[in-house]
């Protein structure tokens, strides 16, 4: 079945056009993290949530080098899925040498992790 083609009248407002232009960059940029991993995106955000909790104690206290361990409530809560959906998909992440279970999840090479986190187009002091 065709689809069909539906026009929209856009407000021809040069932020928007750069706006959907960040939004390909964040998509082209997912598919690269996605695809360089080798998951699907539920564990490429699983992995980038680990490594973000894990990065808390820099975040709040400003030491150096160091992270800590999060646990499966903590990832899910923190992505807003089932503990049991976190509790699988950690698992794989684990079986792909991502992520280890150490007293907590915790990503298995923090300079990857920043490398890739990297990758993401972050939306900062862009006006909304």
């Amino acid at each position: 079945m065709p689809s069909s083609v539906v026009s929209v009248p856009v407000n021809e407002n040069p932020f928007e056009a750069s706006h959907l232009l960040a939004l390909r960059s964040l998509f082209g940029s997912i598919e690269n993290i996605r695809s360089s991993l080798n998951v699907d995106v539920e564990e490429m955000l699983l992995y980038l949530s680990i490594g973000y909790l894990n990065t808390e104690r820099i975040q709040q206290v400003g030491s150096k080098g160091y992270i800590s361990s999060t646990n499966i409530s903590s990832v899910a809560d923190f992505m807003k899925i089932p503990k049991e959906t976190a509790r699988r998909k950690i698992k794989r992440l684990i079986e792909m040498g991502l992520v280890e279970n150490k007293h907590g999840v915790v990503v298995s090479d923090a300079a990857r992790w920043f490398s890739i986190s990297r990758q993401l187009p972050l939306a900062l002091d862009r006006p909304r």
